[in-house]
C-alpha cells in the first residue's frame, strides 16, 4: 500500500472513497448536522449541495461505532464515493475507535473493489489524542482488517486486497504523519506475520520451519539468532523440554534471537514464547473435536518472532532477547507418560500428571535458560490453559506475575494497543496443589483455577527475576471476524508487547 500525505481540500482529492466521521451527537439545536472540525465533512457536504446532511437526517444515521453509509457522488466531486462512518459518543472516542474504523473500512473498500481512500487528519488533538496516535491507530486497523490467509486455496480463488493508495490530508504535521505510518505498518506487519505462522498447518509449520523463519528475519533485519538442535539442547540439560519433544519424529529446536540498541540499553527484557507446533495432548490425548485448531499452540512463539521483526526496525532503547522452545506434543511409543518424572534445567524434578499440560513443561527450561542471561524482566507469552477462557472470556488476555509495576505497565500498553488484559491473582495458597506429589513439582494443580496453577508452576523457573506471564489461550484464535480481526489466528500479544518495549 502506498501512503500519500497531501495538502488539499478533500473535495478536490481524486480517490475511489473519501472518508468522513460523525459522532452520535451529530445534530445541533437547529437540527443541522455537525460535521467534525477540519474533518472535511463540511467541505464535502457543501460541494454536494447539502446531500450528505440531508441523507444523515432522513435516514437517522446514528453515528455509532461500526455504522457506515456509502454515498455515490455521480462525478460531482473528485471522489467517486463518500463513506460516512460513526465515531460513537464523543466522550468515548479513543485510539481504539479509529483502529476499529480502519478495520471496518478495509472490508468495505474491498467489497466495492476500491483502490484509493482519502481522509483528513486534523492537525490539533482530539480529546487529547494527537494526530500521530490517531493516524497510527487508523492505519494499524486498516492493515490488520485487510489480512487474508488464503495461500492454500486455488490461485484463481485467492482474493488480494484491492486498496493500493491511502491519501492522508494534513496541513502542518507531515513529518509526524510519516513517522506514525511507518510505526503502524511495522506493528501491523508483525501481527500479520504471527497470524500467518499460527494459521499455517503443522505439517508445514514445524519446529524446523519456525527456526528457518527466525533465522531469515534475523539475517534480513540485523539481529543475532542462534538455533540449538537436539544435541545442544541435551548438553544444556533441558530435560523437561526434551521429555515433551521425544514423542514426535519432528526434531525440537531452541531459538535465541537477540536485539541490542546502538546506544547503552536502558534495560534488558527477555521474551519467552511457547512453540508447540501441534498439540495432540500426548498420551493424555485430547478429544477429536476441535483438535484441528491445535496448530495454534505455537502462537506464543509466533508472537515473539513477530515482535522481534518489528523491534529490529523500531529500535527501542532496550535490549531484547527472545527465547523459543519449539516441538510437537504427540502420542507414540517414545512419548512421555503420566506418572513419569523428569529433571528440569534448574534441577527441579517434575511429576507429569497430564501430558496435555505440556506447555508449562517446555517453558520451564526456557524460562530457566532466559533467567540465566540475567535480564531485568522476563515476559512469557503462551497458549497455556483452556481454563483462561472460562475465567475471563474470549476478549481478554490473562496476565499474572510477581511484579505489580511490570504488570501494570503491560496492561496499560495493552489498553493503548487495543488488546484487553485482565490480571488474575498469583495466589500462593494454591501452590500446594503442584507441590504435593512425589517430585518437587507436579505439572497440574488441584484447584479449579487452572490458569493460576499454570502460572504458579512457571514462577518456579524465573529465579525471582521480575516476571509477567501472558496467557493468550482464549484470544489466540477467533471463530468469526470482528472489526480488524479476521477469522483465524489473531496475533495476540504482539501489539501490546511492542507498545511496551517502545514506551518503556
Amino acid at each position: 500500500m502506498k501512503f500519500n500525505i497531501i495538502k488539499k481540500d478533500i473535495a478536490t482529492v481524486k480517490a475511489d472513497i473519501a472518508l468522513i466521521g460523525i459522532y452520535e451527537e451529530n445534530q445541533d439545536n437547529n437540527h443541522k448536522v455537525k460535521f467534525l472540525t477540519e474533518d472535511g465533512g463540511a467541505s464535502l457536504d457543501k460541494a454536494l449541495k447539502g446531500e450528505l446532511s440531508k441523507l444523515i437526517l432522513q435516514e437517522e444515521f446514528k453515528g455509532s461505532v461500526g455504522d457506515e453509509k456509502l454515498v455515490f457522488t455521480s462525478g460531482r466531486i473528485s471522489a467517486k464515493h463518500v463513506l460516512i462512518v460513526g465515531f460513537g459518543k464523543k466522550e468515548d472516542f479513543s485510539a481504539e475507535t479509529l483502529r476499529r474504523i480502519g478495520g471496518n473500512a478495509s472490508k468495505l473498500v474491498n467489497e466495492i473493489k476500491a483502490k484509493s481512500l482519502a481522509l483528513v487528519f486534523q492537525d490539533s488533538p482530539i480529546h487529547k489524542i494527537s494526530t500521530a496516535i490517531r493516524l497510527q491507530s487508523f492505519v494499524e486497523g486498516l492493515i490488520l482488517g485487510s489480512y487474508k490467509f488464503d495461500k492454500y486455496k486455488d490461485k484463481e480463488k485467492q482474493e488480494g486486497h484491492t486498496l493500493t493508495d491511502l491519501n492522508i490530508i494534513t496541513y502542518k504535521q507531515q513529518s509526524i504523519c510519516n513517522a506514525a505510518i511507518k510505526k503502524a505498518v511495522l506493528i501491523a506487519n508483525a501481527t500479520n506475520l504471527a497470524r500467518d505462522m499460527g494459521n499455517t498447518p503443522s505439517i508445514d509449520m514445524t519446529p524446523t520451519e519456525i527456526a528457518k523463519i527466525a533465522k531469515n528475519i534475523a539475517s534480513k533485519k540485523g539481529l543475532s539468532c542462534n538455533v540449538m538442535g537436539l544435541s545442544k539442547i541435551k548438553s544444556e540439560k533441558m530435560n523437561a523440554f526434551l521429555s515433551i519433544a521425544k514423542g514426535s519424529s519432528e526434531p525440537p529446536v531452541f531459538i535465541h534471537m537477540q536485539y541490542k540498541p546502538k546506544t547503552k540499553a536502558k534495560t534488558k527484557v527477555a521474551l519467552v514464547g511457547k512453540g508447540i507446533t501441534f498439540d495432540s495432548g500426548g498420551i493424555s490425548l485430547k478429544p477429536p473435536k476441535g483438535m484441528e485448531d491445535m496448530k495454534d499452540d505455537m502462537c506464543g512463539a509466533a508472537a515473539v518472532i513477530g515482535i522481534m521483526q518489528a523491534v529490529a526496525e523500531l529500535k527501542p532503547p532496550v535490549a531484547v532477547d527472545a527465547f523459543i522452545p519449539a516441538c510437537e506434543n504427540m502420542p507414540s511409543g517414545s512419548a512421555i507418560k503420566p506418572g513419569d518424572i523428569v529433571k528440569a534445567r534448574n534441577k527441579k524434578t517434575i511429576e507429569i500428571i497430564s501430558t496435555d499440560a505440556e506447555g508449562r513443561v517446555i517453558l520451564a527450561d526456557a524460562l530457566s535458560y532466559a533467567a540465566a542471561t540475567k535480564p531485568d524482566y522476563i515476559i512469557d507469552i503462551a497458549t497455556l490453559t483452556g481454563h483462561c477462557a472460562y475465567a475471563i472470556g474470549e476478549r481478554y488476555i490473562g496476565i499474572l506475575g510477581n511484579n505489580q509495576e511490570l504488570i501494570d505497565k503491560i496492561i496499560g500498553r495493552g489498553k493503548d494497543s487495543g488488546e484487553k488484559m485482565w490480571q488474575l491473582p498469583l495466589e500462593q495458597e494454591y501452590k500446594k496443589g503442584i507441590t504435593k506429589g512425589i517430585a518437587d513439582l507436579r505439572n497440574t494443580g488441584s484447584t479449579k483455577a487452572g490458569t493460576i496453577d499454570g502460572a504458579l508452576f512457571l514462577e518456579e523457573f524465573v529465579d525471582k527475576i521480575k516476571w509477567a506471564h501472558l496467557d493468550i489461550a482464549s484470544v489466540s484464535i477467533c471463530s468469526e471476524s470482528h472489526s480488524y480481526t479476521p477469522k483465524g489466528c489473531t496475533g495476540a500479544g504482539v501489539r501490546s508487547l511492542l507498545y511496551f518495549l517502545m514506551n518503556f
